[in-house]
């Protein structure tokens, strides 16, 4: 970390930063061992605080705006909106970043981070099904894109992963022994940690559109 010893040292002489879970605008919604998940929505004309990254994340887009983003000793740089479920891996464990972003758009720019706190284990390579397609992997995670029509179902890989809804919908989740319909609004989510595929079944009238990202 001693990365993170120089970016704190340089931002202190400069502007007080916080972590982003004291950034007012990056809501921990989730934690566990292996995980945080932050709801991070910043309204048109906001301006967040410094602050700093330390943990990989997997980021995935709920609402665009063009925004403005500022690193640690940087001139700041005018980011274009993203698309609505765009997602991207950040190796914040390696290379911590200090920073802040802007909201320079009329629209509120809406994203979830998923930190990766510590590897679940026991992760092996499983077929995806229809509907599901691969936007990364690496060491750390598998991510993959569902698109799910009324009625289709689909496995989901174990052994632990987040699955981030992007348009909202409702889902029949089925596990050893138990069998639950759950509600997800965009940026909701919902955490498994289980030695089996968790089985969902789209019991909404539109297409479930989400992320789900496994934690090898």
């Amino acid at each position: 970390m001693a990365s993170m010893v120089v970016l704190l040292a340089r931002a202190a002489a400069a502007d007080s930063i916080v972590p982003i879970e004291e950034e007012p605008q990056h809501r921990l919604k989730f934690q566990n061992q292996h995980a945080r998940l932050f709801d991070v929505l910043l309204p048109p004309g906001y301006n967040s605080l410094w602050h700093i990254h330390v943990y990989d994340g997997v980021f995935v887009n709920i609402e665009p705006a063009p925004t403005r983003e500022q690193a640690l000793n940087a001139d700041p740089a005018d980011r274009p909106p993203r698309l609505i479920g765009e997602t991207y891996f950040f190796g914040y464990a390696k290379k911590p970043k200090v920073h802040r972003v802007s909201n320079t758009g009329d629209t509120a720019f809406h994203v979830t981070d998923t930190e990766i706190l510590r590897g679940c284990g026991g992760f092996a390579a499983v077929k995806d099904g229809e509907g599901q397609t691969l936007i990364l992997e690496n060491e750390r995670v598998r991510v993959t894109r569902l698109m799910l029509a009324p009625g289709e179902r689909l496995s989901l890989h174990p052994p632990c992963g987040m699955l981030v809804s992007v348009s909202g919908g409702r889902l029949s989740v089925n596990s050893p022994g138990a069998d639950e319909q759950v509600n997800l609004n965009p940026a909701g989510f919902t955490w498994r940690d289980q030695t089996k595929p968790l089985d969902i079944v789209n019991v909404g009238t539109e297409v479930f559109h989400a992320v789900d990202i496994v934690v090898k």
